[in-house]
């Protein structure tokens, strides 16, 4: 992700509603979040778009970093050109193609790159696991619903999938009885013969459910 940083947490100034944050030759201002001490360490995020480029110094302004340093690389991008200075730390600024010819943007002209406060933000990495429920005609499919039909899937049992799961046979049953009315089309099925003689299966359908919702929650998990 650009402009995404390691820092530690210099100091905090509460009446302020600061934290300043050591990252690489400088010194800059966030917001202050909950928890935010001296000595931490964290991950924090600038949005490219909130970076404001100047060719000299603003003056007095609302924005609490006002880093000066100089132009190291200009790329075409999809939405504009990114421009990457040298302030201390490599920091992407999102802009206009005007903006590069007024400014006469190139590499290793002197700029200052002003950034809020309130842009810069602890990157929370989020741990809680993605669980799906699947829309059925007359309700939701739960994910422990799901999870039930991927185990009668994997064992061909109601009873063993409810043995799987801790659950009661009662639950397990009562469920196989609804999911098909929730679902609206049959999505668990007796099979008959075999050398079980029989047992319950999924139909290709409630095979097709149950893989989707997998696969949605392996890609966000």
């Amino acid at each position: 992700m650009t402009n995404r940083f390691p820092v530690v947490v210099d100091a905090c100034e509460p009446r302020d509603s600061i934290a300043w944050l050591r990252l690489g030759r400088a010194r800059i201002a966030a917001r202050l979040w909950l928890g935010a001490k001296a000595g931490q360490k964290t991950t924090i995020w600038i949005p490219p778009q909130d970076v404001v480029l100047c060719e000299s110094h603003p003056g007095r302004t609302s924005a609490r970093n006002v880093l000066p340093g100089h132009v190291r690389s200009v790329r075409n991008v999809p939405e504009g050109m990114h421009v990457t200075a040298d302030v201390g730390f490599l920091l992407t600024a999102v802009v206009t193609r005007r903006a590069v010819r007024d400014l006469d943007l190139r590499r290793g002209r002197p700029i200052f790159a002003l950034v809020k406060a309130t842009a810069v933000a602890p990157v929370w990495e989020l741990t809680t696991k993605i669980r799906v429920s699947l829309v059925g005609t007359r309700g939701l499919l739960e994910p422990e619903q799901i999870d039930f039909l991927n185990a009668v899937d994997q064992t061909g049992s109601i009873s063993a999938a409810a043995r799987d799961l801790g659950i009661t046979f009662r639950t397990a049953w009562a469920w196989a009885q609804s999911l098909n009315a929730i679902w609206g089309r049959p999505l668990v099925t007796r099979a008959r013969g075999g050398r079980g003689g029989g047992g319950t299966v999924l139909t290709r359908e409630g095979k097709a459910a149950v893989r989707f919702a997998l696969k949605v929650e392996r890609a966000y998990s």
